[in-house]
């Protein structure tokens, strides 16, 4: 007789830990961010004492947050290695610091963090520190949206809208989204214009709607040093647009305007180059589809509609974790439709005259898609063959190595 089959292995619950992981891997690094404890970092490694002692927290909750930091990949935590030699001298104790009674620093609290020395990994050192080029620190704070939305989630799905929407007072959030998003959209404007061509024979017109602090426009006249720009951003957010203008050599090019992307007047037929820089996901689909019209009446013949944002995928994918999130995120804190297909924003293009053309992916998870108005002469075949252009370089080029502390 054969003896019954074994059931099958259940799988591994590793994945659940993971996103439980998520939730404490995102707390800790805000509060890494809110302790400075990578600007502690920036002029090279410390050990869990003079670590502790930069960020004003004891040396045994420091030196935690510092492990899981490394664990995370975002610091590196290597021990101490004293200097061997005939002259060599063992490393005198460290002295002693004053305490106070909430801040114990004693041996008795430092919990095994032994003599680790830690600095800044590759990706802390390009994203993470405040005022670099790549800076995503005032990202990390508002890419989820305002937090308290989030544990309603289940509530506003069934509701169809959250509690409160960002955009009911967005004074109160845009500000800080646009700062957060403007270091990593300008490297990634960078890169798309010096993908397209500046135009000849005429001073190129480049419009930003919703321009936040404008990392698109300015981009776009640093490429074009002959052009010209026009960025129109909401009025409670429009400060933003004019600190980064007044601060960029290219910003006496762009005039900027307060206003609803919706009702500002534009200019008919007289744009190079319109961009919707992560805007399109959060109007609902009816306002998304006028608003490329919109920005399609403004174009030239020639001219390109430049389209930056999360499309959803045809099929979601670990792959798409980006793009599902985000449109997640729109759900949760918005009135927004949370995603598009790119086929839904080719099909919006065609209704408006234009010719869908390449789809550029500069960052993982980022899609840059591309309509352009056909020129004179071109034809009703035109709007069923894009015109073929080279896709973007490779990431490196985007990113161009930096130095680390590694």
């Amino acid at each position: 007789m054969r003896p019954p089959a074994m059931p099958p292995a259940p799988p591994t619950p590793a994945p659940v830990w993971e996103i439980i992981h998520g939730f404490r891997r995102y707390w800790a690094l805000v509060a890494a961010l809110d302790l400075g404890l990578f600007e502690a970092l920036a002029s090279g490694p410390l050990d869990a004492a003079a670590l502790a002692e930069a960020v004003g927290v004891d040396i045994h909750r420091a030196g935690l947050l510092a492990d899981a930091l490394a664990a995370m990949e975002l610091l590196t935590a290597t021990p101490e290695v004293p200097a061997v030699g005939p002259e060599s001298q063992p490393p005198p104790a460290p002295a002693a610091r004053p305490t106070s009674p909430a801040s114990p620093a004693s041996a008795d609290h430092a919990a095994g963090s032994g003599r680790l020395v830690y600095n800044l990994g590759l990706v802390a050192a390009n994203y993470l520190l405040a005022g670099g080029q790549r800076s995503m620190a005032r990202l990390v704070r508002a890419a989820p949206g305002p937090h308290e939305r989030w544990p309603e989630l289940a509530e506003t799905l069934r509701r169809g809208a959250p509690s409160a929407r960002v955009e009911d007072d967005p004074g109160a959030f845009y500000p800080n989204l646009a700062r957060g998003t403007a270091p990593v959209q300008r490297v990634v404007a960078a890169a798309v214009a010096r993908e397209l061509a500046a135009p000849s024979g005429h001073q190129a017109l480049v419009v930003d709607l919703g321009a936040g602090a404008a990392p698109w426009a300015l981009a776009f006249l640093d490429a074009w040093p002959d052009a010209r720009g026009l960025a129109v951003e909401l009025p409670e957010v429009v400060h933003v647009t004019r600190e980064a203008v007044a601060a960029d050599p290219a910003g006496d090019r762009l005039d900027v305007v307060a206003g609803s992307f919706h009702r500002v007047e534009l200019p008919q037929g007289g744009a190079d180059v319109v961009v919707l820089g992560h805007v399109l996901r959060i109007e609902p689909r009816t306002a998304a589809r006028r608003l490329v019209a919109r920005a399609a009446a403004a174009l030239r013949p020639g001219g390109t509609l430049v389209v930056a944002d999360y499309p959803r995928p045809e099929v979601p994918s670990p792959a798409a974790t980006t793009e599902t999130l985000m449109a997640l995120t729109i759900l949760a804190t918005t009135g927004g439709q949370g995603a598009f297909r790119a086929d839904d924003l080719h099909g919006w293009a065609r209704g408006a005259g234009l010719v869908p053309g390449p789809t550029y992916t500069p960052l993982p998870g980022q899609i840059v898609l591309t309509a352009t108005r056909p020129g004179p002469g071109a034809g009703p075949a035109a709007a069923a063959r894009p015109v073929p252009r080279p896709g973007l370089r490779p990431l490196g080029s985007v990113y161009p190595p930096s130095k680390s502390r590694e």
